[in-house]
């Protein structure tokens, strides 16, 4: 087996931590070794901007006092507002991963949102819950269990609020136990019951959705958890369950399967596991470590992992500048692609690896990269909740009459100018391969894409990202 070069190092760095890199990018830093770049990805992510989408006040309008004398016609306009406001969350958190400039830290955002999965028809308990995660992304996850803990979001969706002494809900206790600490097996039942009693009280303030803790609904008798025995509250149990070297295994194999391959190497996330747990759990270290490491950038690991839709629809928009006339054709895509920011499809988050691929989205993802920069033209029909409902249909499908008056431009416009300046103009073809794909072709593709009759860059690197290749990061 050759040797992987720097420039292969580099492409596999930014793949994984920053949702590509572009071929200008890529030729400034091909020289520079992982490690330099490694710390360059942090510094530039030390400063972050919060995802600002929707207010208290848009909130407050949309959601009167007297909600109990709402007639049927002013119930329905509230939850259409609601919908409508988290569409616009996804599409500017959506926009905001391909433009920010902190982008590790976007990139760590991403994760943590899959990881504390929430769905609500509460935006800006959405936000704030998206906000915990982006401020505490590279920091302390003893800081962010417990802040995500006490979010209004996560208290809302995992039922805290029926939470009450004599009258327990272990809902939020199960779940902080099993999705967000020690994973399944780890715990008992018992366990569940008296986590679940320490966890009485907590609740939100439902104008702010500050957390506020109620004690006469607190149950402060004494419980037992996980070997332990005390007048437990809320936060007692997550410091223990930080205590547990299971919390670190569990959380290590998630970033390892996010970030590095879904086939396990137990030895490595054992390493980064105790990498983690030794650091008082600060992701920045852990992340530093598992970029740094050899086995990160071994042959194995480099285009092994199937893009997630977000991976994909974020990369191009990072690869190729993308302006659009309508942005709601983005959540047609993420619909139709089977991964929408905001609405996970259950507690425990998107499955990932090749639950991505499937005989329905195949087809859709390999013409993706066309639809969105090869000035493809599609029109969408407005739909009172492109997520939730029935999938907008493409209008090849649908009656022309159907559409009149019904359609909105999509309409994607890529730079191709300011992309293919990136490329020196003589660059030949195996040039432009090792630029375009991570994952390596086969012998058979490599010999088609060779012989590709192009007459310039921009339709060969068309076919370039057509290719199954392309969708492996």
């Amino acid at each position: 087996m050759g040797s992987i070069s720097n420039q292969r190092k580099i492409q596999h760095l930014f793949s994984r931590a920053a949702f590509g890199i572009s071929p200008q990018e890529l030729e400034k830093r091909k020289k520079q070794s992982p490690v330099e770049a490694v710390e360059e990805l942090f510094r530039e992510s030390e400063r972050f901007t919060d995802l600002q989408a929707v207010s208290l006040e848009q909130m407050e309008a949309m959601s009167p006092h007297d909600k109990k004398n709402l007639n049927e016609e002013e119930r329905k306009k509230s939850r259409e507002l609601r919908r409508k406001s988290i569409q616009d969350l996804n599409l500017t958190w959506l926009e905001k991963l391909w433009k920010d400039p902190a982008r590790l830290r976007e990139r760590m955002t991403f994760f943590w949102h899959g990881h504390f999965a929430c769905r609500l028809e509460a935006p800006l308990a959405l936000q704030d819950l998206n906000n915990i995660h982006r401020r505490d992304a590279l920091g302390s996850f003893r800081e962010m269990l417990m802040d995500v803990s006490k979010s209004a979001a996560m208290l809302q969706f995992l039922n805290n609020q029926q939470n009450k002494k004599m009258h327990p809900n272990e809902n939020f206790a199960r779940e902080v136990m099993e999705l967000f600490t020690l994973g399944r097996g780890n715990y008992t039942e018992q366990d569940i019951k008296e986590g679940a009693r320490a966890f009485t009280g907590w609740s939100f303030e439902m104008s702010s959705g500050q957390f506020v803790f109620k004690t006469n609904q607190h149950d402060d008798a004494e419980k037992s958890f996980l070997g332990k025995t005390g007048n437990f509250k809320g936060e007692d149990i997550l410091e223990i369950l930080l205590e547990q070297k299971e919390t670190a295994l569990y959380v290590s194999r998630k970033l390892y399967r996010f970030f590095v391959n879904d086939r396990e190497d137990q030895g490595q996330i054992k390493e980064l596991a105790d990498v983690f747990y030794n650091s008082g759990y600060r992701i920045d270290t852990v992340m530093k470590h598992m970029f740094s490491s050899d086995w990160f950038y071994s042959q194995e690991n480099i285009g092994a992992k199937i893009k997630s839709p977000v991976d994909l629809l974020v990369g191009l928009n990072r690869l190729i500048p993308i302006t659009y006339d309508n942005k709601d054709g983005l959540l047609l895509f993420q619909r139709s692609l089977g991964q929408a920011l905001f609405y996970p499809p259950n507690v425990s988050g998107w499955a990932g690896g090749k639950s991505w691929i499937d005989s329905s989205s195949l087809m859709f993802r390999l013409k993706t990269p066309s639809l969105l920069v090869n000035e493809g033209h599609i029109d969408i029909i407005p739909k009172d909740d492109l997520l939730d409902g029935k999938p907008a249909t493409m209008n090849d499908s649908m009656k022309k009459e159907e559409l009149a008056g019904k359609k909105k431009k999509f309409n994607p416009k890529a730079d191709w100018k300011e992309f293919l300046a990136g490329f020196a103009e003589g660059a030949s073809k195996e040039e432009i391969i090792e630029m375009m794909l991570v994952a390596k072709p086969s012998a058979a593709l490599l010999k088609s894409l060779v012989e590709f009759k192009q007459d310039n860059h921009r339709e060969f690197i068309m076919e370039l990202l057509s290719t199954p290749e392309y969708q492996m990061a």
